[in-house]
């Protein structure tokens, strides 16, 4: 029983979570009968925005007790391992399976990047947005001063003018 479940999503859960048309028997790749129940297994596309134009194969028998489910690229390992693809479609199997695995890892490193980045920018927010709370403190002193200062000179000031008349 070897299941692929993309991101750890269990069959149920990726199927309630993925809008689905069947499609056409992909070029070469043979549909056979589910491995753990012996019903049909479909060709169907993902629909949804997480994995659009996504391929996956799925047994008939899903929505009531089977949980035969694989994306493609899981289904064709799945066929290789089985010995059920012909030569030339096994090597252009692996050839896709190889592909789709560096687009994969490519993708991994891109994320990771894209964090640190994003990490640097949050603490570069972070320090500017600290940076003009203590800019909005300063005003308030200086405000504050200026307004101590204008009325000790208008004090001293209403003194003098007390004194000389």
């Amino acid at each position: 029983m070897n299941r692929h479940y993309r991101n750890n999503e269990s069959p149920s859960q990726s199927a309630s979570s993925i809008f689905a048309s069947e499609s056409s028997q992909s070029a070469g790749i043979p549909i056979v009968g589910c491995p753990e129940c012996g019903l049909a297994v479909k060709r169907l596309v993902s629909g949804t925005m997480r994995n659009p134009e996504r391929v996956f194969y799925r047994c008939v028998n899903q929505k009531t007790r089977c949980d035969f489910w694989k994306w493609e690229d899981a289904y064709l390992r799945y066929l290789t391992k089985a010995n059920m693809l012909n030569p030339s479609i096994q090597n252009d199997a692996a050839g896709t399976v190889q592909s789709l695995e560096r687009l994969e890892a490519q993708m991994d490193c891109l994320t990771i990047e894209l964090e640190k980045k994003y990490e640097h920018h949050d603490a570069q927010i972070k320090d500017l947005v600290a940076s003009l709370e203590n800019l909005r403190l300063f005003n308030c002193i200086i405000f504050i001063l200026l307004v101590t200062v204008l009325i000790i000179v208008l004090v001293i000031g209403t003194g003098r003018v007390g004194r000389i008349e």
